[in-house]
């Protein structure tokens, strides 16, 4: 193969060595649009490649990153075309158009360059950036104003891309073609005659350009070219002057009129604008609102037809275009009048208040009476209500007079409320009111009046001096002086007689408030001195004269409990009877005495009490009680007589003498005692009828403790009593007898005087409540009967409906009574109910007779010359004119008003001649002594009547007694006081510069207050050669006056006329007024912008920041207001891929950037920039900004990986290229320049093949095992300063070979498993790595069949592939079977592990698999020994079975601790499990046998008695120490015999024990074997002793000997024993000790834990492990095991008693 890469390498040495002398490249040439298949170049024999060769080494072409549309024909390595080649698709605009092609050819790998230029075509038609292209032109703009166009663009380069202009034929327009070096072409738009929108809106021409190819290829665009409109035509009205009726109650928001307007200009220069530019009068600005849209005027306010008439509306319509033009129009609109307005009532003169004794046809008011409205709605008609007692009497047209008609009284009505109606004549008619108040002024015709007659008063006895009896009230109509009332106490006939004797007048006791009508008691009232009092009071009023009234007021007395009872003397007192009466009354008690007979019957009276009160009434009703003795007692007394009689018989047993207590008290509130003790003396029946004798008729036996003045005033009371009663029964006699009369007898309505007092008799229940008459009889001492309570009831009469204008305060009530006390009491107030009696006034017919001819002649006269003046008031038509001129002074006579009216001299000022003005200052006056008019104040005609002519003032004359009224019309005559006023001093007016000659222009006219000729206005300017004045005069419209412009306006010569117009009127003398006019010429939009400069130069980095300032560049204007306010904007860039690249500011010219700048993309950027007026239509200019970008090292340098050969064998030589590198930087000159390195250095290098193209090549030798994957970065850096960095990662794999055989981790494994495991349990896990990969890493495992197996107890050899079988894929350890650790403890073998590579690799490894043992062995029992022959028998019998029963002997007595037998057994098992103890199951408690734990030897526990019966069972169970634990029961049947059978059976046993025998046998059998049982047991006692000493030593050995910290060969097989509780867990060594009966120390139990290391996972306890333990530990366990194992089957001696322990 050697010479086959040597021919090879000599053909690349010939390709690179031809390479190098043609220049390192190959250059073809091929048109655009050559069709596919066209051959290029013959590439592969340009390549010296020679036949076959470019598909065996696969020469094919590698573009970066764009379609070449060219590739290398596989048979025969030519360059070929394989799809279109577009030269503007892929170069562009660029020239020459070359294609770098990179060509690689494999083994080896390299890459060659190949340059193809590919050649234009004039395939491209010249484009224009749109089909169409829209452009607006003014109207104005002048001839030779150029507009820019954008040119066509051509894709084609050279001689194809030469463009040239043409225009379809145009009279308006035509090209220009700038060409320029530096600033390429400029294509212009030229004007060359003035454009008529009018005649042609639109231009419609087609622009054609023209390319320099063969054969010639044409663009068109078509241009659209609208001329904008300016404004020159100023809108037009279609009427001048506009004619409107309105009803003056037309509702606001009424349309008025709609004004229309048009202007043939278009868009804003036609929207017109509608204002009000003036409105006469000024009041209607307000009413009327103008939309501006529409030109609807609309009513806002509300119409007067009273104020004005008609409103003249001045409206001008204006349009939007700049400078703006209007026209203009009037709106005329008449107001039609509608009955709106109500009549209006004044009151001109009031004479009120009217005296009630006024006569008939007394003028009480005058009235004026009008209408704002005209003709019908004007006729007022006037009415009075109510009709009486006032009626109106017109006077004159629009004056009435309210007079009266009916006589008045006051007192019945004292003002009247009269409404003046008035009503007009339209349709519906208004009204209107005008309310008067008459008040009546009071005559003093009525005198004070009580409303009662008589008033009845009652007052309580011992009243406080000063107290308030009663309220009396007299009423008197008038008013004021004439109504005020006073009050006295008529001193003649008033009084009353005293008890004492002698008459006391009235106002000793009472006294009466002059102004309240008040009743005061001047001192307290006693009843027992006076009871009744009557006065009379009397009420006097204060007019002129005096009037006065009388009432009789009588008051009665009211009784008070003030009195206590008085006890009086026994009857038939004597002579001494008034001192003993006297004697009694001063005192409360009295003491007296009577006799009473023993056996005296029940009922007899044995005294009488008497006593009397001074008080009446229930104040004087007296009771008796008996207050001593209490209870029942032998007498009793009379409730209401006085009477002491028996109540039962008398007995001895009631004494010689009984004390009795009694107590008088009367009813009244609070009731009054007095109390008596009455001493009665029990005597026989003669003693007492010798007392009644000797007392007459006092009593039967009753006497006073002074016996001589009781008796003597006995005689004289009861006269007295007498008389009394008598009296009092008449009287009541005499109070039934007028009560009955008052009651039934006919009644007048009215009480007209005092009349007699009446007596009327009411119970102690009686009320004004009650109708009912009740009385109580009253018994004195003697039995008579008594009535001295006596209720006078007041007679008033009751309060009819009262017609009194004046209501007074109620008085309260003079009497009030509580039915349930049963009495009567007084109030300190009067009834409330009042009656008031109006009388009517009279006179006698003297009186009337004389009055009438008091007045007869007064009104006579007065008659006479009121018929004379309204005689010639007749004649002179009812009103007097006069005429003066306004402004006279003050004082100036107007007329003899006093002379023309008919008064005579002096009678203006005694009349009171006077001016009434309606509401208006009148500016005249009447001088009070000549009746004269004369002016009062300046008359001023325009404040009185504004331009009404004639102005004439109606004065209404007054004069009194009677009062009458006239009317006066004054005229007042207009002089030339006022010059013409102009609306403003100053008037702007604002004219645009290109208005027409002719042009109208309206003006606000002067207005001159005076009337007629002083009125009448003429005007002048001042002298201009451009403006005139027109006045033009129309009765209809009036006067309409208009600036007139004569001679066109140049803004640029005279920006401001300054003019003067002057108003002159026709008054004497001549008045002028002025006003300014300042004309502001509108400037025209007629020049363009114009820039500094044609173009303008910057150069930009590219690397500067958006908003970077490129350029400013300023045009001026040299317009004003907008026309110069200049726009700037960006209309075309080239090339078009730079749009949005820059802005401009459209106020200040700033061009900023505002994109980013790549030199690399576009070099320059050639910006057209236009600067545009804010015109209408706008104007603009143009200029041009080139802009050059300077190249900065902002590109970084860019590296493709062309092509790249992965993966790298591991094996591959050095220098083998990986991949192909192309570096390049899109930067010019130094920034251009790359550098290119590779990191990390090795195993990788750089060559550099061609300029831009680099090789990755290989290094060093590769091994995939140590490093898989490069990843290698191609770091590339260019020359610019700083210096820009690129990198390119490569991710280089290696490719596997197989050179690694699989290792496992371990050459020894070392397994352990417990025995009875599952069959296909798993045991250990084995892994063994292979660095390779794929199938060159995979691994299969398997168990080798040499060397591996174990030899069975039972003899013979296994392999160990009958044990265990292992995964192929996962290398999993599997058992086969169940274990037996019985039968197999160790088990090694081999497990191999195969790669899949090519060839296959293998490695191996020795697995040793321990078995664990498990308690799965039961204890068994053994015979007892020297069994001879039949030992073995006793042993497989005892095997067979988990119990077994044995035979032994023990004699009477024997000592504690006599071994009596020994049971022996034997575990299968190992370690723990194979550990055996016994126990004594039965009997339990304190028998006399015990078992040794460990040693299974039956021993005495106490000595043996007879009790203890002839044979003792036990059952002993022998357990293991294994988990779960296993067992085996065997019964020992013990046999109690004397001692020489104890001896006979121990000398045939031997040394098997006392005694001990199987069940099954008899004597002699067992002590024929007890010997040959005893030599076995010396000899298994030597040799595990010395297996014992042996395992000691081996342990030792392996414990303290050093080892070699790693195995690296395979040594002998070593056996390791554990115990069931080894774990790896466990790391220390543990000892357990024991001790047995006899106190020999013994250790035959030791458990070693192994010291194995923790197992990685859970799956050490199935016997698997990471890694193996070591050989010397495994040792160490096996020996521990073996020894353990041989001390159940030593024989142990018996020794001292002494129990001795040791580890």
């Amino acid at each position: 193969m050697g010479g086959v890469w040597r021919g090879a390498l000599l053909r690349v040495l010939v390709l690179q060595f031809s390479w190098a002398l043609v220049g390192g490249q190959v250059r073809y040439s091929v048109p655009e649009e050559a069709k596919a298949g066209t051959v290029v170049g013959r590439l592969a024999q340009d390549l010296g490649l020679e036949a076959g060769e470019p598909e065996a080494r696969r020469l094919r072409l590698v573009s970066q990153g764009r379609r070449a549309s060219v590739e290398v024909s596989g048979a025969s390595g030519a360059l070929v075309v394989s799809s279109r080649l577009d030269r503007e698709e892929l170069c562009g605009k660029s020239s020459p158009c070359s294609l770098w092609l990179e060509v690689l050819v494999e083994r080896p790998l390299r890459v060659f360059h190949v340059e193809l230029e590919v050649t234009d075509i004039n395939d491209n038609a010249p484009v224009f950036p749109a089909a169409r292209k829209n452009l607006s032109i003014a109207e104005l703009s002048l001839p030779g104003s150029r507009f820019p166009l954008e040119g066509a663009s051509d894709a084609d380069v050279g001689a194809n891309a030469q463009l040239s202009y043409s225009l379809s034929p145009s009279e308006h327009f035509a090209l220009d073609l700038q060409r320029s070096e530096e600033y390429r072409e400029s294509l212009f738009l030229v004007l060359r005659k003035p454009l008529d929108r009018e005649t042609m809106p639109i231009h419609h021409l087609v622009l054609t350009a023209t390319d320099g190819g063969r054969p010639p290829l044409m663009g068109t665009v078509e241009l659209m070219i609208s001329v904008l409109d300016a404004n020159d035509n100023a809108p037009q009205f279609n009427q001048s002057v506009y004619k409107v009726q309105l009803l003056e109650n037309t509702t606001e928001g009424t349309l008025v009129a709609r004004v229309n307007a048009t202007d043939p200009d278009e868009v804003s220069n036609a929207e017109v604008t509608f204002t009000a530019s003036n409105t006469f009068p000024e009041k209607g600005l307000n009413l009327f609102l103008l939309n501006p849209k529409t030109g609807e005027i609309r009513l806002t306010g509300a119409l007067d037809f009273e104020d004005v008439r008609s409103y003249e509306i001045q409206i001008e319509a204006t349009d939007h275009g700049t400078p703006p033009l209007s026209g203009h129009c009037k709106v005329v609109v008449e107001v039609l009048d509608v009955n709106d307005n109500a009549p209006e009532v004044w009151v001109t003169s009031l004479s009120v208040p009217v005296p009630e004794d006024a006569a008939v046809g007394t003028v009480v008011a005058l009235l004026s009476v009008s209408d704002r409205d005209s003709g019908a709605n004007g006729r007022v008609r006037c009415t009075v209500w109510p009709p009486a007692p006032f009626g109106l009497v017109s006077t004159f047209a629009g004056s009435y007079s309210l007079v009266l008609r009916e006589a008045l009284d006051r007192e019945r009505v004292s003002e009247y409320e009269v409404e003046v109606r008035a009503e007009d004549g339209g349709s519906p008619p208004l009204r209107a009111r005008r309310g008067l108040r008459v008040p009546v002024s009071d005559v003093n015709d009525n005198a004070p009046a009580f409303a009662q007659a008589v008033y009845t008063v009652l007052a309580r006895e011992n009243n406080a001096a000063g107290a308030e009896l009663a309220r009396l009230f007299a009423r008197d109509p008038d008013e004021a002086g004439n109504g005020r009332v006073s009050y006295s106490v008529s001193e003649s006939g008033g009084g009353a007689a005293v008890s004492g004797g002698g008459w006391r007048p009235a106002s000793s006791y009472v006294s009466v408030d002059a102004e309240s009508g008040r009743l005061w008691a001047l001192q307290p009232l006693d009843y027992e001195e006076l009871q009744v009092l009557q006065f009379e009071v009397r009420a006097v009023d204060a007019g002129e004269p005096a009037l006065c009234g009388n009432a009789t007021v009588q008051l009665f007395v009211l009784d008070e409990n003030d009195n206590a009872p008085v006890l009086l003397p026994p009857a038939g007192g004597g002579p001494g009877g008034r001192s003993a009466v006297s004697a009694a009354s001063g005192a409360d008690s009295a003491e007296l005495w009577a006799w009473a007979a023993w056996g005296a019957p029940v009922g007899q009276v044995v005294a009488k009490i008497r006593a009397v009160d001074a008080d009446s009434g229930y104040n004087a009703w007296l009771r008796y009680e008996l207050w001593e003795p209490r209870g029942k007692g032998p007498f009793r007394v009379g409730l209401y007589s006085g009477e002491v009689s028996t109540a039962r018989s008398l007995e001895e047993a009631d004494g010689p003498r009984q004390r009795l207590v009694i107590v008088v008290r009367d009813h009244g509130e609070p009731a009054r005692s007095a109390t008596v003790t009455l001493s009665v003396s029990l005597v026989e029946g003669a003693e007492a009828a010798l007392g009644a004798s000797g007392s007459g008729s006092s009593g039967a036996g009753l006497r006073p403790a002074e016996d001589s003045a009781s008796v003597a005033s006995v005689t004289t009371t009861n006269v007295w009593l007498v008389v009394a009663i008598c009296a009092v029964s008449s009287l009541f006699l005499l109070a039934v007898v007028l009560y009955g009369a008052s009651r039934w007898a006919p009644r007048s309505a009215v009480l007209s005087g005092a009349g007699p007092t009446t007596l009327v008799c009411a119970s102690e229940v009686g009320s004004w409540s009650y109708s009912q008459r009740q009385s109580r009889s009253l018994c004195v001492a003697d039995g008579a009967g008594k009535s001295d309570l006596m209720v006078f009831s007041p007679n008033f009469p009751l309060q009819p409906d009262s017609t009194a204008k004046e209501t007074h305060p109620e008085a309260p009530a003079l009497l009030q009574t509580h039915p349930l006390r049963l009495q009567l009491m007084l109030r300190d107030n009067v009834l409330k109910n009042q009656s008031y009696f109006p009388e009517s006034v009279s006179f006698s017919e003297d009186d009337t007779g004389d009055a009438r001819a008091a007045m007869g002649g007064v009104c006579g006269a007065a008659s006479l010359r009121l018929l004379v003046l309204q005689l010639s008031w007749a004649l002179v038509g009812g009103q007097v004119r006069y005429s003066v001129p306004e402004e006279a002074k003050a004082g100036t006579v107007v007329g003899r008003l006093a002379q023309d009216l008919g008064l005579e001299a002096g009678e203006p000022e005694a009349r009171r001649l006077r001016l009434v003005s309606q509401g208006r200052r009148a500016s005249v006056e009447v001088s009070g002594a000549s009746g004269a008019l004369v002016v009062s104040s300046r008359l001023d005609r325009e404040e009185l009547c504004g331009k009404n002519a004639p102005c004439s003032l109606r004065l209404e004359v007054l004069v009194e007694r009677p009062l009458r009224v006239f009317h006066v019309e004054l005229e007042v005559t207009d002089i030339n006081d006022n010059a013409p006023v102009f609306p403003a001093a100053r008037k702007n007016l604002s004219i645009a510069e290109l208005s027409l000659p002719g042009s109208r222009f309206p003006l606000e006219g002067a207005s001159d207050v005076d009337v007629g000729a002083n009125a009448q206005l003429s005007y002048s300017l001042s002298p201009s050669e451009h403006f005139a004045l027109d006045l033009q005069k129309n009765e209809e419209e009036g006067e309409s006056l208009f600036l007139v412009l004569r001679k066109p306006l140049d803004r640029e010569t005279m920006p401001i006329h300054r003019l003067v117009l002057t108003a002159t009127d026709g008054g004497r003398p001549v008045l002028t007024g002025t006003m300014e006019l300042i004309i502001l010429v509108l400037d025209a939009n007629d020049n363009a912008p114009q820039f500094n400069q044609s173009v303008y130069k910057a150069q930009l980095p590219e690397n500067s920041e958006r908003g970077t300032i490129v350029y400013r560049v300023t045009a001026t204007d040299l317009d004003e207001g907008t026309n110069r306010n200049v726009s700037y904007s960006l209309q075309n860039l080239f090339p078009q891929d730079g749009r949005g690249v820059f802005g401009i500011d459209r106020n200040s010219g700033e061009i900023r950037l505002q994109g980013d700048l790549d030199f690399e993309a576009i070099g320059v950027y050639r910006l057209q920039v236009d600067a545009a007026d804010q015109g209408n239509p706008p104007l603009s200019g143009h200029c041009k900004v080139v802009v050059e970008v300077l190249d900065m090292n902002d590109n970084a340098p860019e590296v493709w990986v062309t092509s790249l050969s992965v993966p790298v064998p591991e094996d591959a030589a050095v220098g083998t290229v990986v991949a192909l590198l192309s570096v390049s930087d899109r930067d010019s000159g130094a920034n251009g320049r790359v550098r290119c390195t590779v990191w990390p250095s090795a195993p990788f290098g750089l060559v550099s093949t061609f300029s831009g193209s680099y090789s990755l090549v290989l290094g060093e030798a590769l091994d995939r095992e140590r490093v898989s994957e490069y990843e290698v970065e191609v770091r590339a850096e260019d020359g610019g300063a700083p210096p820009l960095r690129a990198s390119r990662g490569l991710r280089v794999p290696v490719s596997d070979v197989n050179d690694n055989a699989p290792a496992f981790a371990q050459a020894v494994y070392t397994v352990l498993a417990r025995e009875n495991n599952a069959a296909g349990a798993e045991l250990a896990r084995l892994f063994a790595r292979d660095p390779d990969e794929a199938g060159n890493g995979r691994v299969s495992y398997s168990v080798s069949e040499s060397g591996g197996g174990a030899a069975v107890s039972g003899g013979g050899w296994r392999p160990a592939s009958s044990y265990v079988s292992v995964d192929a894929e996962s290398g999993r350890l599997w058992a086969l079977q169940p274990l037996d650790y019985e039968e197999l403890q160790v088990l090694q073998f081999e497990v191999r592990a195969v790669d899949a590579g090519e060839p296959a690799l293998c490695g191996n490894a020795t697995v040793q698999l321990f078995v664990l043992d498990e308690n799965d062995n039961a204890p068994v029992l053994l015979p007892p020994a020297g069994g001879g022959p039949g030992g073995g028998t006793a042993v497989s019998s005892a095997s067979d079975a988990g119990s077994a029963e044995l035979w032994a002997w023990a004699t009477w007595g024997a000592p504690v601790g006599q071994v009596v037998a020994k049971i022996r057994a034997v575990d299968a098992d190992s370690g723990y499990n194979a550990w055996l103890r016994y126990e004594l199951w039965e009997p339990r408690g304190k028998g006399p046998f015990r078992v040794g734990l460990y040693s299974g030897e039956v021993v005495t526990a106490r000595s043996l008695e007879e009790a203890d019966g002839p044979r003792q069972r036990l059952v002993i169970v022998v357990r293991d120490h294994g988990e779960p634990a296993r067992s085996a029961t065997v019964t020992l049947s013990v046999s109690l015999v004397e001692g020489a059978e104890a001896a006979l059976g121990a000398s045939g046993s031997g040394s098997s024990g006392a005694g001990l025998r199987p069940a099954e046998g008899s004597a002699s059998a067992a002590s024929a074997s007890v010997t040959t049982t005893n030599v076995w047991l010396v000899v298994a006692i030597c040799a595990v002793s010395s297996l014992f000493l042996l395992a000691l030593v081996l342990y030792g050995a392996s414990r303290w000997a050093l080892r070699s910290a790693v195995l690296s060969g395979a040594g002998p097989t070593t056996l390791v024993c554990a115990s069931e509780v080894g774990s790896w867990s466990y790391s220390q060594r543990q000892s357990r000790s024991l001790c047995v009966a006899d106190g020999a120390g013994k250790s035959d139990l030791m458990v070693f834990s192994p010291n194995f290391p923790p197992p990685p996972c859970p799956a050490a306890e199935n016997g698997s492990a990471g890694k193996g333990p070591s050989l010397s530990s495994v040792a160490s366990a096996a020996e521990n095991s073996r020894a353990a194992r041989a001390d159940h089957s030593r024989k142990q001696t018996r020794s001292d008693t002494r129990c001795r322990c040791w580890p």
